[in-house]
């Protein structure tokens, strides 16, 4: 029996189905993933009732009516609705300054927007914002076609046009970073995150470090864990991804020193993983190149010939996908 000599195109057709069978498996790493998406969805909602408080504390209801008449009679704003909050705990911490003892009160920006900011220092707020709404939108932006492990798959590397293509359509398919209060620049789930979590406040301009707002120690822990939460689950979803990148890493290196399609195909068994020609035939461009009736057809149709009428060129083309389709 004859071997299947393997090439390029079937070599990274094989690498794959391999991906496609990491990606979907269940493993530890993965459950740590959806375990911790669902145990943040539930410390949001903590986070957002005590925030609410929090602004009903320090921003009487019956002001904020009465200036929205206001600014809606006047063209003004004094309130505005925002979905990040600049917090401020009323427990003061004893810090040393050379000889001098101060008390600092911990104060921290929170934000419900979705690409809001995690409050990790070592990272710019847009990219601690643009990792979690793409781990966080995981299965969404799969089922599109982009790639939200775009910040796993460029690890170290500089940046580089693909890659910024890459965060560009992930950032495209939800709706689009936010850069206003107001949510004007946004739509889709960007919009929605705002428009669900968004709470009217009283003065300040844009940006909600414009305006501290007092709360309780205990209140601050609640948000700080917000915060943390949203850092947990960009670690759980990274080491997710990194795990399935090394091993098609390998799969891939290896490929490349075979070469036929059954050594392909005993390495996926041992990593039980349904493998068959066709897998690596289905988009092979030199299928349709060196089948015997497709070559022919390709020779009949450069043969010189009259003109053909426009029913003939659409049974010749019908004709021809249909022997590429079949073969």
């Amino acid at each position: 029996m004859t071997k299947i000599k393997l090439n390029a195109n079937k070599r990274k057709l094989a690498v794959k189905v391999f991906n496609r069978h990491y990606a979907n498996e269940d493993n530890i790493l993965k459950t740590e993933y959806y375990n911790q998406k669902k145990a943040f969805e539930n410390i949001i909602e903590n986070a957002h009732n005590t925030a609410i408080n929090i602004i009903n504390r320090n921003y009487n209801i019956n002001d904020v009516v009465s200036l929205k008449n206001h600014d809606r009679k006047y063209d003004l704003q004094n309130v505005r609705d925002d979905a990040c909050f600049y917090l401020q705990s009323d427990k003061g911490v004893e810090i040393n300054h050379g000889n001098q003892t101060q008390t600092e009160y911990p104060n921290k920006q929170f934000s419900f927007e979705l690409f809001g900011g995690t409050g990790r220092t070592s990272e710019y707020v847009t990219l601690s914002g643009q990792k979690f709404a793409f781990a966080y939108y995981h299965d969404h932006l799969k089922q599109k076609g982009v790639s939200p492990e775009c910040y796993v798959l460029k690890g170290d590397k500089k940046e580089n046009p693909h890659h910024t293509q890459l965060i560009d359509d992930c950032i495209k398919e939800l709706g689009g970073n936010k850069y206003n209060s107001r949510g004007e620049d946004t739509i889709g789930m960007a919009k929605e995150w705002h428009d669900k979590y968004k709470l009217s406040v009283i003065g300040g301009r844009h940006y909600c470090s414009s305006r501290m707002i007092s709360c309780t120690h205990d209140e601050f822990k609640i948000m700080e864990d917000f915060n943390i939460a949203k850092d947990r689950l960009i670690e759980c979803y990274e080491s997710w991804q990194e795990n399935i990148i090394k091993r098609v890493k390998v799969v891939e290196d290896t490929i490349k020193n075979y070469t036929t399609f059954e050594q392909v195909e005993k390495l996926a068994k041992n990593q039980k993983i349904d493998l068959t020609v066709h897998d690596i035939e289905v988009e092979s461009t030199d299928l349709a190149l060196f089948n015997p009736d497709n070559v022919s057809a390709l020779l009949d149709d450069l043969k010189p010939k009259a003109k053909e009428t426009r029913q003939e060129k659409i049974a010749r083309i019908t004709a021809y996908n249909g022997a590429i389709a079949n073969a």
